[in-house]
């Protein structure tokens, strides 16, 4: 006989998982080869005993299939097998075959072991988002950051004359952790670095660009230890650590950064020099320990000898009776423990040794913390598959509606670890994943803290780089012990596989302090050492920061499917599907072995975001390899999101300034007969776009990346202007017309400001808005109207319906001839710029309206010391809570000026570089801009997005993942190609293809850089524009749909011809094509449009 149940199918177990109370369960059970077979479900609930269902029977092919319907009533975990009864009389038992309860079963002689069904009541519904979506930060508080008045708070309270080991400070910070023992082992000295809460105040913009938004604080209760999980009193911050105040400044700080806080519950035991025990009298009030008379004596358990119950026998921490209602009361009541301080700002609570804890207890905690706050979160501290605990005889009721929501993963942690350190198959990580998510409830399974490391656990890089075994060593091996180079490299190549799991994963990422800047250390005291401010290792930071933007850029559904999955021994995948959309996350643990495996997608288009491939999808399915210790995040989807493509063709860069102009030799091109000659040439040559810079108004140095306004057109483009600024006397017949009202009146947003700010320009000269007198200083409706403004603001606003006149003629011509243009959008916005003045609130200003902090770079291999721009940042949280309205009208301008529109520097849209104003950029940081959630708002507002995202530089796989969600092509520059572009050109799937831009160098100048020519020398001045040919050709062969050739590279022009050097306020933004050379690009152009096919 054979026989086949597999809890995970539907077939045979439906719903999946876990499931709520009251609702039906069906059970099959497949049987073959006894047709006369009859079959009984098997139900044991604990405390309630043996239940048998009679089972009905159907032939379904070559086999029967046996089901039963049931209800369960209660929460509660209902164990189950099969009797199945032969022909003969025989009873064969079926039940689970592993330890996980879950998975395909098998026959067992006897009693087999059961399948688990978890039932429960889904009290609360949904988790709160700032959680389930969240990214937590554990800090041991002692050793994270010492703030202002440090030393004054530590030695005030190392004052308190607790009668335990010493207390001493430690005055270096980077001194290693240590404990000093007695004879016997115990704790002789506690050391006390100086870390408080005001130090994690000052470093919450540090935990907000790494992409923290919760943070989890071991225990900050007034106690003796540097652990402080011998709580001396409840109701009051340790002295070394802060204050109440502090506490409520630190709470108030997190919230305003979109920082949340869950505090440690050490509800089991207490210290026993706190004030409830009193053991060596400390305090005046009467303890616990002396005697009958105290009001806590009740609280402890003691025996006739004297002694106490105390946690796992420390004798200093006594053991809380939580049925004392008086406990109770300080714990739960309204005033109390509970309430207090999610009242004071905390968000949620993780109670220590949950195991500890009795249910009611439990479920008293949680529902004072609803109470207070509904959107509060209880964690517990539990070591096992929580679903199924037992502890001292009793199956725990954790995730059974009304006590926990999530405990710290530590069955995750076991088998990732393992896993990645190749010491368990992905077999067995997929299977404990599974059992996992099936015998967790949902909003518990997503509710999981996924921690790798801890403050009771060894250092992740001393576990990824295969240090020994801790029993192996000594207690001073341990303390001294380092990775060496080789084991370092290896465990840091580990991290990114550990860490992009654990953000991938279901559940909550937990991060331990420092494991980001890749401390290393045995456990208790050396996982505890002192964050290394300045001196944190790049590698590891970026990897966390990598793994934790690309957690944000794909938002993982919180209720979608999960399939975890393995193939051999060392790749491990999981699918996540949801409303928004399925990933594919995989992962080689080989360090030797390449991996090729197939998966099967729902869509004709599949991107990696981790390495930016487009993986060809064929008969369904997509070929992935995996390099060692490789990883592969695949995002199936469809061909439009929320783009709008563009056609196929071949276009030309060039700016309107850089046009020649035959009727003013020497002066700039304009929107006149030099920019139709120019759309003539394109169209002759059969181009299909015109790329231009922006036509905003320029800056000082002419960089139209920042002028005065991100909305206004630039009127010194215009023909028939005898002067950069227009003529001093404008015509203003059309100031009546009702063209001329409907442009003012939809364009007011920004017009009006502008046309204000200019006005008084014109009387303030160079002075910046910042040093203007205050009449002028903010922006408000009456200002234009003021007497002396009047004038300027009606000539500004007449300039500017003149320019969208000329620049509205300009596009038609150029859409006559079948020519598109492709503009420009700048990131940032001038300081001294009509935007900010107006709307200083969505920029980070200080009080006098200069910003407080600016965008830039941080240093790398191309930059020593970094870029710092001078923009200043935006306020993102205001532009969110805003709806994105000006990011809205921005880009609904664009869309106004051109066809289509090239994003600047994309990757700020996902994360940006911000600088505390006058500051080098090495003292700048990472921090995250909204993303996809602005493109969405956009695509809803304003339809499909003519966008193509310059996503060149710091390409991340968060950027990666923003493009593939968004459908924007990328550009991809020949020049930045990895291999040797003479041998071919293989530009990015999806991307436009470009020989150069107006940052880089100009394709025959880069030709001379790279390859070495000498340009006085004729052999090699030919050859040199002999590659450039060949490469202009291999760009328009390209496969790119969309091809951009500067004007420069059309006419082999040299370095001397680009357009802008980045870093160089001088000098740029001046070439211009010489009379005649537009014949000679046409020519060029006309042959590679018909070569190309294009």
């Amino acid at each position: 006989m054979r026989a086949k149940h597999v809890t995970s199918e539907l077939c045979y177990r439906n719903p999946f998982g876990a499931v709520q109370s009251g609702g039906a369960v069906s059970l099959s059970l497949d049987v073959w080869d006894e047709p006369a077979a009859t079959a009984r479900l098997r139900l044991w609930v604990d405390e309630r005993g043996e239940r048998l269902l009679d089972m009905r029977s159907r032939v379904e092919g070559d086999h029967l299939r046996f089901s039963v319907t049931f209800v369960p009533d209660r929460p509660e975990v209902v164990w189950y097998s099969f009797q199945v009864q032969a022909a003969d009389g025989t009873v064969w038992r079926y039940g689970a075959a592993r330890e996980h309860a879950c998975g395909e079963g098998a026959f067992a002689y006897g009693e087999p072991p059961s399948f688990q069904l978890t039932v429960y009541d889904a009290e609360r519904g949904r988790l709160p988002a700032w959680y389930a979506q969240g990214v937590v930060y554990q800090i041991f508080p002692d050793r994270f950051a010492r703030g202002a008045g440090w030393r004054e708070q530590v030695e005030g309270d190392l004052a308190t004359p607790y009668r335990g080991p010493e207390r001493r400070l430690v005055e270096r910070w980077d001194t290693y952790p240590s404990y000093e023992r007695n004879a016997d082992g115990s704790i002789a000295a506690w050391d006390f670095y100086g870390g408080t809460l005001e130090g994690i105040r000052e470093r919450l913009d540090y935990l907000r660009g790494l992409g923290v938004s919760v943070l989890y604080l071991n225990p900050i209760f007034a106690a003796s230890s540097n652990h402080r999980y011998d709580t001396v009193d409840y109701l009051r911050i340790d002295g070394a650590l802060g204050t109440k105040e502090d506490f409520c400044r630190l709470c108030a700080d997190a919230e305003a950064r979109g920082i949340s806080i869950i505090l440690d519950g050490v509800f089991n035991h207490v210290g026993a020099d706190s004030k409830y025990f009193n053991r060596a009298g400390v305090f005046a009030e009467l303890g616990a320990f002396q005697g009958d008379a105290s009001p806590y004596r009740s609280w402890f358990t003691f025996r006739d000898d004297g002694s106490y119950d105390a946690w796992w026998g420390v004798e200093d921490l006594p053991a809380v009776r939580d049925d004392s209602p008086e406990f109770r009361e300080l714990i739960c009541g309204y005033d109390g423990v509970v309430r207090t301080w999610l009242r004071l700002g905390a968000r949620g609570w993780r109670l220590d040794v949950a195991d500890e804890l009795s249910d009611e207890f439990i479920e008293d905690i949680k529902s004072a913390a609803l109470a207070e706050r509904p959107d509060a979160v209880v964690i517990g501290e539990v070591w096992e598959d929580a679903s199924h605990k037992v502890s001292y005889g009793r199956l725990r009721r954790y995730f059974q509606g009304s006590e926990l929501d999530g405990t710290m993963n530590y069955p995750l942690r076991s088998a990732l670890l393992g896993f990645v350190t190749n010491n368990r198959t992905a077999g067995e990580l997929a299977a404990t994943l599974q059992s996992l998510h099936e015998n967790y409830p949902p909003q518990s399974f997503a509710g999981e803290l996924n921690l790798l490391g801890s403050h009771d656990r060894r250092r992740l890089l001393t576990v990824l780089g295969d240090a020994p075994q801790a029993d192996e060593l000594t207690d001073d091996e341990r303390r001294v012990f380092r990775l060496g180079p080789d084991e370092r490299s290896r465990a840091v190549s580990r991290l990114w596989v550990a860490a992009l799991l654990q953000m991938c994963l279901p559940g909550v990422p937990s991060v331990y302090y420092g494991d980001e800047a890749g401390l290393e250390g045995y456990a208790d005291p050396y996982c505890r050492a002192t964050f290394p401010w300045g001196h944190v290792d790049e590698d590891c930071f970026a990897i966390y920061r990598n793994a934790i933007a690309l957690r944000r850029a794909l938002p993982p559904p919180t209720d979608g499917s999960f399939e975890p999955f393995s193939q051999g021994d060392d790749v491990f995948g999981f699918w996540r599907r949801g409303e928004g959309g399925s990933v594919c996350v995989l992962a080689n643990a080989s360090l030797t072995e390449s991996r090729v495996i197939h998966i099967r997608v729902d869509a004709p288009i599949a991107d990696d975001v981790v390495s930016g491939a487009r993986q060809k999808v064929r008969d369904g399915q997509v070929e992935v390899r995996l390099w060692p210790l490789g990883t592969a995040v695949i995002h199936p989807h469809e061909e439009l999101r929320l783009q709008r493509p563009l056609e196929r063709g071949l276009g030309v860069m060039c700016h309107i300034t850089s046009l020649p102009n035959l009727e003013r030799p020497g002066h700039a091109g304009t929107l006149g007969e030099p920019a139709r000659r120019f759309i003539d040439m394109l169209a002759r040559a059969g181009a299909r776009y015109w790329q231009v810079l922006p036509v905003n108004p320029t800056d000082e140095f002419g960089s139209p990346y920042a002028g005065l306004s991100a909305f206004a057109g630039n009127v010194s483009l215009m023909w028939g202007i005898d002067d950069d600024d227009g003529p001093s006397v404008l015509p203003t017949d059309f100031e009546g017309t009702s063209e001329f009202r409907r442009f003012v009146e939809s364009n007011e947003r920004w017009l009006l400001p502008y046309a204000t700010f200019r006005a008084i320009k014109d009387r303030m000269g160079d002075t910046p808005w910042q040093e203007w007198p205050s009449r002028y200083r903010s922006w408000h409706t009456g200002l234009p109207a003021r007497r002396e403004l009047k004038r300027g603001v009606r000539r500004v606003l007449g300039l500017q319906f003149a320019f969208m006149r000329q620049w509205g003629e300009l596009r038609r011509y150029a859409h006559e001839r079948g020519v598109a243009i492709i503009g420009d959008m700048p990131m940032y916005v001038s300081a001294d710029s009509s935007d900010v003045w107006a709307e200083r609130e969505l920029f980070s200003l200080g009080e006098d309206g200069l910003p407080a902090e600016v965008a830039g770079c941080p240093p790398d291999a191309f930059a020593a010391a970094g870029q710092v721009w001078g923009n200043p940042t935006y306020d993102w949280e205001r532009h969110r809570k805003d709806g994105f309205s000006w990011w809205l009208r921005r880009l609904e301008r664009a869309f106004e000026l051109y066809d289509y529109v090239r994003l600047d520097h994309f990757l700020g849209f996902s994360s940006y570089f911000s600088i505390p104003a006058g500051a080098s950029a090495s003292e700048g940081r990472w921090n995250y801009a909204p993303g996809l959630e602005l493109f969405k708002t956009a695509h809803e507002r304003l339809g499909a997005l003519p966008v193509v995202a310059e996503d060149l530089g710091s390409v991340t796989p968060a950027v990666r993942a923003l493009t593939a969600l968004t459908g924007f092509p990328g550009m991809d520059i020949i020049q930045f190609q990895d291999t040797d572009v003479r041998e071919g050109y293989h530009p990015a799937a999806g991307s436009v293809a470009y020989s150069s831009t107006h940052d880089t160098n100009t394709l025959l100048g880069w030709v001379v850089r790279r390859y070495g020519f000498h340009m006085t020398d004729s052999d090699d001045r030919h050859a040199a524009l002999d590659v450039a040919r060949r490469l202009l050709s291999a760009c328009a062969d390209a496969p790119s749909d969309v091809v951009i050739l500067p004007l420069q590279d059309l006419l082999l022009l040299g370095e001397g011809a680009r357009m802008n050097v980045p870093g160089v306020a001088c000098g740029n933004w001046q070439w211009q094509a010489e009379v005649g050379s537009l014949d000679a690009a046409r020519e060029v152009l006309h042959e590679l449009v018909s070569e190309s096919g294009r």
